[in-house]
């Protein structure tokens, strides 16, 4: 189970850092003032539209600049909370693992919609947003998981003796 958790760990550490970083240097530039981005950040971002055709960076519809204004209050933040509590080995990450899969599967369970919906999904940006699905269902059972092992492990001690687990 040790290798399993580390190999949990390896890929929502990845894939928070990857949101940690893309979400307000990318994702931003469709809801924040444009003046904030320097022009190779911008050009970047023209660049990975045109390169794998997703048509909903580049021209953002309503419900996907909601869904970006989400990531960026909400699942920005705990991203950078999971890296802080993966790396430090707080036992709270399996919270914000949890919240952080749910937030993200919901998300993609709109854009994966519409694009598989709208017929416009090619195969390459379809090879761009599902692994953020398989991040998010492995983020979801690491939360869960962790969750029920110490609630598992816990049950048995004294009220006393789980007063003193932080």
């Amino acid at each position: 189970m040790g290798i399993v958790s580390a190999a949990a760990d390896l890929v929502i550490a990845v894939f928070s850092l990857t949101i940690a970083v893309a979400a307000p240097l990318i994702d931003g530039q469709s809801v924040l003032p444009h003046g904030l981005y320097p022009a190779r950040l911008v050009e970047l971002k023209r660049w990975y539209a045109a390169e794998y055709g997703d048509y909903l960076m580049a021209q953002p519809p309503g419900f996907f600049r909601g869904i970006i204004c989400l990531e960026l209050a909400f699942l920005w933040p705990l991203a950078v909370a999971t890296l802080y509590g993966l790396l430090t080995r707080r036992r709270w990450v399996a919270t914000t693992s949890l919240m952080a899969g749910v937030a993200t599967l919901s998300s993609m369970s709109a854009v994966l919609g519409d694009m598989l919906g709208s017929g416009k999904a090619t195969p390459t940006l379809l090879q761009m947003y599902v692994p953020f699905i398989i991040f998010a269902v492995i983020a979801i059972l690491r939360g869960l998981c962790s969750s029920s092992q110490r609630t598992t492990a816990g049950s048995s001690l004294g009220p006393s003796a789980r007063k003193k687990r932080v």
